[in-house]
């Protein structure tokens, strides 16, 4: 970019923008904007939501400017077109009107690390009226073929995004997929702290959504999908299990060996658990709730083991028998589970029953508390000589300790009648 600018290829606008940090390598605070031809540049594949959208497309996709091939962005453009049409004709109208109100950010090699919408928009622009349209945007003077510039552009990406007033957030399966491919892997771009402190998301977040990914990907070999088939978790709208599921793990279990084995058995009923509930179209905020409920009243509990006990078979079966389909989206899925028919409802009477019996322990529970509570009560009362805090007999007048008698009389008589009653249950 620089190059062309010196060439007189790209030309520089009077409009000049604050870097959003201090990073190493760019001596200056305020930049200058340019007006780049569209045919230099290229959607960014490192981009969260961009590199989720190319794993759909099986063969080998080579990021590349118009110049050289345009269907690579043609491709990325049909992408983010379906993925928000009304943000995207909201966009491209107001640019027809006023032009584009908002600089973009790019680097060096022409890659767009902000401003994947408007340069859409322009593209869409340029191909219905035939007119000569340009890009306005920031050139830094990074690239991705360095791997020491990768986090400082990484990093200016998510500053930049924090300060754009229309920006389109991230889909939660989007950004807990740029969170894992930024900081996991043998060569992370940064670390979790990283990433935490220049997107301004809490790192107890990031590190969940790092996790709920690690169980995503273990979910998606379980059913046999391919490892980057992660439009099946959209489109059954059950990302929001594996956050879950990732919290409820971290806390019940160790790193001790032992409690690793009791782990990777729940883990597998939890996959098992998750194909019922999408069987039955239990998703969305309803599964949420239902997942949560499993991770309270049996994960986290002594039922855990038990209900492990139950579904493991079963929950094996189910995986072999999903498999044999070659499942690729959701669609396939979803056939799957209903010519599973007969091991899903077996998983699904596992789940009922168990849940069931742990809500009907929890209300015993909390009964038995309650008696206990009053028990407590009394014998506080017993042992302060029939009071409670700073009050004193002289604060009583006669009426009132007779009615404190008559209480007693009436607990005493009732207490008498429950014993009975519990004596005759226990026959």
């Amino acid at each position: 970019m620089k190059e062309l600018v010196n060439q007189g290829q790209i030309e520089k606008t009077k409009a000049m923008v604050k870097l959003p940090i201090q990073v190493d390598g760019i001596d200056e605070n305020i930049l200058s904007v340019y007006k780049i031809p569209l045919h230099y540049l290229f959607y960014n594949d490192e981009n969260g939501r961009i590199s989720t959208g190319i794993a759909k497309y099986k063969e080998e996709i080579t990021p590349s400017n118009d110049l050289e091939d345009s269907q690579y962005n043609d491709k990325i453009s049909k992408m983010i077109e379906n993925n928000n049409p009304n943000s995207l004709k909201k966009t491209q109208e107001s640019i027809s009107i006023s032009g584009q109100n908002i600089h973009g950010w790019v680097l060096d090699d022409g890659r767009i690390i902000d401003g994947n919408r408007r340069f859409t928009a322009l593209r869409n622009i340029h191909k219905k009226t035939g007119k000569t349209v340009f890009f306005e945007a920031v050139i830094l003077p990074f690239s991705y073929n360095n791997d020491t510039e990768k986090m400082k552009i990484k990093k200016l990406e998510l500053s930049i995004q924090m300060g754009i007033e229309d920006k389109e957030d991230y889909e939660p399966v989007d950004l807990a997929l740029d969170i894992y491919r930024t900081t996991g892997g043998n060569n992370p771009i940064m670390t979790e702290a990283d990433y935490a402190d220049a997107s301004k998301i809490d790192l107890k977040t990031v590190r969940a959504n790092y996790d709920g990914v690690v169980y995503m990907k273990q979910f998606l070999d379980y059913i046999g999908a391919p490892a980057d088939a992660f439009d099946i978790i959209k489109d059954a709208r059950i990302w929001s299990l594996f956050y879950t599921m990732g919290l409820t793990l971290k806390k019940n279990f160790s790193n001790d060996p032992s409690s690793q084995v009791q782990k990777n058995r729940t883990i597998n009923s939890y996959f098992a658990t998750i194909l019922y509930l999408l069987h039955v179209g239990t998703e969305g905020k309803h599964a949420r709730t239902q997942i949560r409920e499993y991770g309270s009243n049996i994960v986290s509990t002594g039922a855990n083991d038990r209900y492990n006990d139950e579904a493991e078979d079963l929950a094996f079966d189910l995986s072999d028998e999903i498999k044999e389909h070659n499942v690729n989206n959701f669609a396939e899925l979803s056939k799957a589970l209903t010519e599973s028919k007969e091991t899903v409802e077996n998983v699904g009477n596992v789940y009922q029953d168990n849940i069931s019996s742990a809500q009907n322990g929890k209300s015993v529970d909390d009964f038995l508390k309650s008696v206990k509570k009053s028990e407590r009560f009394l014998e506080d009362l017993n042992k302060n000589g029939g009071l409670v805090g700073n009050v004193n007999y002289k604060s009583f007048s006669a009426d009132q300790i007779k009615q404190l008698q008559n209480h007693m009389r009436q607990i005493n008589l009732l207490s008498e009648e429950l014993f009975n009653k519990y004596a005759e249950e226990s026959k």
